[in-house]
């Protein structure tokens, strides 16, 4: 069966703030077939750098994850502001996060971190020859401990569960992939 294209017919918000905007869609997902409410997740698009020392090390963050209750090792980034320019996001969370400037950016990818309940998309960034410049600027509700780690350790931590955010693992490999890191099989 070809899938079609669902139409909204109504939508109320549930929650509306300035971090996210949860609503409820009553839509028609065939002819005649109504699913009511629907829920769906408007969240700012988001940004993460996969931040290389002339080295190759790779510089993560670690802190605390209040909805899973875990401390997890992940790629320095966070949040676009509403209107901006997503480099520019990423490269203000580097620094936020780490003190880490870097004066080589390109864009890897960019992705949905789930297109069934969410709108927004995960950008990834590499910054090469990537520097501390400055003391990190945490929000008020930032604890951040950041680190260099080989691409083994890295891989390592993966392994472990301890780099463990689906869309932080799918991005590094995107990277290594981009960096001609990864070996294909052939097809």
């Amino acid at each position: 069966m070809k899938p079609i294209r669902w139409t909204k017919l109504s939508t109320r918000d549930v929650i509306r703030d300035r971090w996210a905007r949860l609503r409820a869609d009553r839509v028609e997902i065939a002819p005649g077939k109504i699913l009511d409410p629907f829920y769906v997740l408007e969240e700012h698009e988001w940004v993460h750098t996969v931040a290389l020392n002339h080295e190759r090390h790779v510089l993560l963050i670690r802190q605390y994850r209040y909805p899973g209750d875990a401390f997890t090792w992940e790629l320095p980034g966070g949040m676009a502001n509403p209107g901006e320019d997503l480099l520019a996001a990423a490269q203000r969370e580097l620094r936020e996060e780490t003190g880490a400037t870097a004066p080589h950016w390109r864009h890897i990818a960019s992705a949905f971190p789930n297109p069934a309940r969410q709108t927004n998309r995960v950008h990834a960034y590499l910054a090469e020859d990537v520097t501390i410049a400055e003391a990190p600027q945490l929000d008020a509700s930032e604890a951040i401990e950041a680190a260099w780690f080989s691409v083994p350790a890295v891989l390592a931590l993966i392994h472990r569960g301890e780099f463990s955010q689906a869309n932080h693992i799918g991005l590094f490999y995107l990277t290594l992939d981009a960096l001609g890191l990864i070996a294909h099989r052939p097809a």
